[in-house]
C-alpha cells in the first residue's frame, strides 16, 4: 500500500510510545465484555438451535402432506 492509499493495513498502528498499550486495549475483551460476549452467543446459539428445530418440523410436516397428497 503506498503512502496515499486510505485503506487500512490491518496492522495495528505504531506511534513507538505506547504500542503494548494499544494492543492490550484492543485485543483482550474486559471481564464484562467477555460475559456480554459469551451471553449473546449463547441466545444466538439457542435461538438458531430453535429456528432449526421449527424448520425441520415444518419439512417433516410438508413431506407428510406430500404422501398423503400422492396416495390419495
Amino acid at each position: 500500500m503506498g503512502e496515499n492509499s486510505h485503506e487500512p493495513d490491518g496492522v495495528a498502528p505504531t506511534t513507538g510510545v505506547n504500542d503494548h498499550a494499544w494492543e492490550r486495549e484492543h485485543r483482550h475483551p474486559t471481564p464484562e465484555q467477555a460475559r456480554a460476549i459469551g451471553y449473546r452467543r449463547r441466545d444466538a446459539e439457542a435461538k438458531l438451535e430453535q429456528h432449526q428445530q421449527e424448520a425441520k418440523e415444518k419439512a417433516e410436516e410438508q413431506s407428510g402432506e406430500d404422501g398423503d397428497q400422492q396416495s390419495g
